[in-house]
């Protein structure tokens, strides 16, 4: 069957970019959808066919290709999705929840978005929540669907996070139901290229070796590793623990950072110490130690400082972010902020959660308590700071 890109998306704020130059586990957008296309046995094409059903998909639907197989097998019409607990993580403003841009054209129609829906069972496993904490119970909704089966719209840039969650989580499950349906032989087949790579049986060496590791890649001996896809020429320093994620060519993870379930761009940087948790740092972003970063997008080239803070948790209402549309409710408690490309963040800036900072912006901390002079008193006196100059206290 034949499948035709639409443009329906836009550019995403604050980056500016086309909507298909999202990067998807370190891949623009369009390459993850023709990758995805191409193991589903579509065939591109520029135009809708003479005849014959084909593939309508638009330019910002990101979809795996197990997704396709089960769609393409149902005949025409648009993919609607019903599922309540995934609706409630990926639907928030999305243009319309539930439906999306891809549909199975009838021989002749044009290329469009205008069939009768056709619901499809994503067929999802459903995780009961976790709750660490008493104090997150209330950013933790219900239960948590996933599967090898995904589809989400890229309309925002809290999606560029959502995204890429859904893909590490779709290549999981699946790896996980090759696992269910193999046989012995099959598993044997998945297992001792794990076993030769560790050499090893203990825990910590098996997941390790889960996925190979490039020789060009530099890993500290001390440095835990837990099924991540590592690039070439990736560092990773002493005492570093990276689980679950994606580090693309070239990028560096300093002394003592910790890096979870994340997409590190090329040539990107985790300063020494920094904590970045479920975030994507697009290439050549840097990211020092600062309060911990969760659920954030650092654009291109981007830089934060050492001691700058993001927030993401609120206690109060549900966040609100700014759209084309106007102030629109996230209807979560969880969200970081977006780092445009080329901003740099300095020491001491704290940014409330759902912020978006524009690209090239230079954020300073207030400077009300910055020492910039010091006037010298008595041997052992103390000095005070007022008006940025510091000099001894009157008697």
């Amino acid at each position: 069957m034949l499948a035709v890109r639409v443009k329906v998306g836009r550019p995403l704020a604050p980056f500016g970019d086309p909507v298909e130059d999202v990067p998807v586990l370190n891949r623009p957008l369009r390459e993850a959808q023709e990758l995805a296309l191409v193991a589903a046995g579509f065939t591109l094409s520029e135009a809708a066919p003479p005849s014959g059903e084909y593939l309508c998909y638009g330019d910002c639907t990101w979809f795996t290709a197990e997704l396709l197989r089960r769609f393409a097998a149902g005949g025409p019409g648009r993919l609607r999705v019903d599922d309540v607990d995934f609706l409630r993580e990926t639907g928030p403003l999305q243009p319309e929840r539930g439906r999306y841009f891809l549909e199975i054209r009838e021989s002749g129609r044009p290329a469009g978005f205008d069939g009768a829906d056709r619901t499809l069972d994503l067929e999802l496993r459903h995780t009961p929540p976790q709750v660490t904490h008493p104090a997150f119970a209330h950013a933790i909704r219900g239960s948590m669907a996933i599967g090898p089966c995904l589809v989400h719209e890229v309309w925002h840039w809290s999606h560029i996070t959502r995204v890429n969650l859904l893909a590490l989580a779709a290549e999981a499950e699946r790896a996980r139901a090759d696992w269910e349906r193999g046989g012995i032989f099959a598993r044997l087949g998945m297992l001792l290229p794990v076993l030769w790579r560790a050499r090893s049986v203990q825990p910590a060496a098996l997941a390790r070796a889960l996925l190979p590791i490039p020789k060009s890649a530099r890993i500290h001996p001390t440095a835990v590793i837990e099924a991540c896809i590592i690039g070439e020429g990736v560092e990773v320093g002493p005492f570093a623990c990276v689980r679950g994620s994606v580090l693309g060519e070239g990028c560096k993870i300093d002394a003592y950072a910790n890096v979870n379930v994340s997409v590190i761009g090329p040539k990107a940087q985790a300063g020494r110490g920094a904590m970045i948790n479920l975030c994507v740092l697009y290439a050549g972003a840097f990211v020092s130690a600062g309060g911990g970063f969760q659920m954030c997008v650092f654009g291109r080239d981007s830089f934060v400082a050492m001691t700058a803070t993001m927030l993401d948790l609120s206690f109060g209402r549900t966040i609100r972010v700014d759209t084309p549309e106007g102030r629109m409710d996230t209807e979560g408690y969880f969200l970081g902020g977006a780092i445009g490309h080329g901003a740099k963040i300095g020491a001491g800036v704290r940014i409330g959660y759902g912020v978006a900072v524009p690209n090239d912006v230079l954020l300073v901390a207030p400077t009300g308590d910055l020492i910039r002079s010091i006037v010298p008193g008595e041997a052992g006196q103390a000095l005070s700071a007022t008006d940025g100059i510091a000099r001894a206290r009157p008697a």
